[in-house]
């Protein structure tokens, strides 16, 4: 194990980061609860086990490195992996880099999470906050010879964007709000599901609540 995790930490050693983030609406910096004990499979057949959680902050994957005090890191090579298995889930990376997580085969359904968050902003007279960017500090780091000046910046996490894909004759189709997945089918199916939609309380923030509504689209 402490082999494995030292090639981790010298292939996919990128960036240490010091981020102070605020929930706001009862949202966490993290997808998960916890860094969950994970598997990470590469597209030239590297396999990693190393905790893993989904920076809500900088939308992008974080690994705890233990051969380095525990210091959270981003991977290096975040085009080189091919797909990560979080307990029972099963995730990819976007082009861009953002975690999308494969819910079902037959009917296809995926999801892709993107934190929105903004700067907390300095204090300003009569209890206003500017929106300026509020950084802290400056530290740096060195790696791979190179050093990174680093900012400690307070950030607000607004809200969490979930943004579906399925697939529709064969043709992949995203979708966010209930409009937009209506006009993924024809107009005398709409009414059925909107119904639908309606007495399940459909809550299109919930995964697992799509997930049954593209069942039930599906099969009419």
């Amino acid at each position: 194990m402490k082999t494995v995790l030292y090639i981790l930490s010298t292939c996919l050693l990128s960036m240490v980061f010091t981020l102070s983030v605020h929930a706001q609406g009862g949202e966490s910096e993290y997808l998960f609860k916890d860094f969950q004990q994970s598997l990470v499979y590469y597209k030239d057949g590297r396999v990693f086990k190393v905790k893993l959680n989904y920076s809500l902050a900088r939308n992008a994957f974080m690994f705890i490195d233990e051969n380095d005090k525990n210091n959270v890191k981003l991977f290096a090579e975040p085009e080189m992996v091919r797909v990560l298995k979080i307990d029972n889930r099963t995730f990819q990376l976007t082009p861009k880099g953002l975690a999308q997580e494969h819910l079902n085969q037959d009917p296809y359904l995926a999801v892709t999470y993107r934190g929105r968050s903004r700067p907390q902003g300095k204090q300003v007279g009569y209890g206003g906050r500017s929106e300026t960017a509020s950084v802290d500090s400056y530290s740096s780091i060195q790696s791979a010879g190179h050093i990174f000046k680093l900012e400690t910046e307070k950030i607000i996490i607004a809200d969490v964007q979930k943004r579906y894909t399925t697939k529709r004759n064969g043709k992949e189709k995203a979708f966010e709000t209930s409009k937009q997945f209506l006009k993924l089918y024809p107009k005398e199916q709409q009414e059925t599901i909107q119904k639908y939609i309606k007495a399940q309380k459909t809550n299109f923030d919930d995964p697992q609540q799509v997930l049954e509504l593209v069942k039930y689209a599906e099969a009419l």
